[in-house]
């Protein structure tokens, strides 16, 4: 029974969490920009290529679809700045929703004891742990390909911002 409580209460977390950050607007998600910027660790690439994200990572779902406020990264079309920008955003908003379902873990040891509650904090880790470096992986590869796109005549054009959804700086960072 116990169990069963555990699975609820963390399909809860995802559906809450996942429904809240889905209606957050892109002023909401800009207080998280810290969070966003890629390290420099990860611009070099060395990183995703040992964990082979680019093998596994067709394999996850896209659960943007499941409510009606959330756009399916599918179905933004890249060949424009727009949709290359929008990605962006919905990449940081998928990223922050993993991020924020992990806080909940370590409440599973209050109201658990022994293996069950280490089960249920480890669950909460690994589930989204992987989900949140595919974010990250994409961001690196979506920022590389923004940079492309950058001419001499639209390179002031670009709009400051504190995330890396339209900063300058962390564009031109990612020299091949």
């Amino acid at each position: 029974m116990i169990l069963f409580l555990n699975i609820i209460a963390w399909v809860m977390i995802h559906l809450t969490v996942s429904f809240q950050t889905s209606r957050m607007s892109e002023h909401q998600l800009l207080r998280f920009s810290p969070l966003f910027h890629p390290l420099k660790v990860e611009v070099k690439g060395g990183v995703y290529g040992i964990l082979r994200i680019k093998k596994w990572k067709a394999y996850i779902p896209d659960a943007a679809g499941w409510f009606r406020s959330g756009v399916i990264k599918n179905e933004i079309g890249l060949t424009s700045d727009l949709g290359r920008r929008t990605f962006l955003m919905e990449i940081n908003r998928a990223e922050l929703s993993h991020w924020m379902q992990m806080m909940p873990a370590p409440l599973f040891f209050i109201i658990n004891s022994g293996v069950m509650s280490w089960g249920m904090f480890l669950y909460g880790i690994l589930f989204n742990l992987p989900l949140i470096l595919v974010q990250r992986f994409n961001r690196v590869r979506l920022l590389k390909v923004m940079r492309q796109f950058i001419t001499p005549s639209n390179k002031d054009s670009l709009p400051n911002s504190k995330t890396p959804i339209f900063e300058k700086e962390t564009i031109h960072a990612y020299k091949d």
